[in-house]
C-alpha cells in the first residue's frame, strides 16, 4: 500500500513527530526502551497508543522504569506476544492488523504507526569480519588492535570493508544515523582507495 499521508510511517518520536496526533489512535512498535519511550511521548502528548511488541515479555529488553510506566499509563494499552500483519488504508493509515499468539488476527484503528524495530543485526551472510557478541559489525574504535596499520573510521577488521549504519556496532540504530554515517564514511572510503 502507498499512502499519500507520507507521514503515517515514522522512525522516530520527538517532538516534532508526535504533533497532530492528540487524541489520535497510533501505534508503536517494538520491544526495547526506544519503541517505550515513544510509547510515552506519544501518550504524554495525548494520542491513544497501542504499544505492540513481538516478545512475550515487556521487561526483557525495555528497561523496568519503562515497562512500570506503560503499564499503569491510562493512554497505552499493551500487546505483548503479538506482530503487525497488515497496514489497510485508502491512501492513509486507518488501521493495522495484529497477530496474536493464538493466530488470531484483529485490527486496531491507527493513524500512525511509530516503529522502533531492528536491533538485530542480518550480519550472517557476511564472513570475514569482526563482530560483537549480538552479531553488530565492528568498525574502527571498537576493533581489536590491528597489526598492520590503524583502521579509517567505519573500516572493519578486513581492511578495505566498512560497514555504517544499524549494522554497525554501537551505531544509534536510527534511520537518520544510519544516512550520516553512510556521508560520513565517504572520504574513508575515497583514502583508501587511493592509497592504493
Amino acid at each position: 500500500m502507498t499512502f499519500e499521508k507520507s507521514d503515517c510511517i515514522r522512525y522516530a518520536a520527538t517532538e516534532v513527530d508526535v504533533q497532530g496526533y492528540e487524541d489520535q489512535p497510533v501505534t508503536a512498535v517494538g520491544g526495547a526502551n526506544s519503541a517505550g519511550q515513544a510509547a510515552l511521548s506519544l501518550a504524554a502528548h495525548g494520542a491513544a497508543v497501542d504499544l505492540i511488541v513481538r516478545g512475550a515479555d515487556l521487561g526483557a529488553r525495555m528497561l523496568s522504569y519503562l515497562t512500570d510506566r506503560i503499564r499503569t499509563h491510562a493512554r497505552i494499552r499493551l500487546h505483548t506476544g503479538n506482530m503487525v500483519r497488515e497496514l489497510p488504508g485508502d491512501g492513509t493509515l486507518a488501521s493495522i492488523v495484529v497477530e496474536r499468539p493464538d493466530g488470531r488476527q484483529d485490527r486496531l484503528a491507527c493513524r500512525a504507526l511509530f516503529c522502533s524495530i531492528g536491533a538485530d543485526p542480518a550480519s550472517s551472510w557476511l564472513a570475514g569480519v569482526g563482530k560483537d557478541d549480538d552479531g553488530f559489525v565492528l568498525t574502527d574504535s571498537r576493533l581489536p588492535t590491528r597489526s598492520s596499520s590503524t583502521p579509517l573510521p567505519f573500516e572493519t577488521s578486513a581492511p578495505r570493508v566498512f560497514a555504517v549504519g544499524d549494522l554497525r556496532s554501537g551505531s544509534t540504530k536510527r534511520v537518520a544515523s544510519a544516512v550520516g554515517d553512510g556521508a560520513g564514511a565517504v572520504s574513508p572510503v575515497h583514502a583508501a582507495l587511493a592509497s592504493d
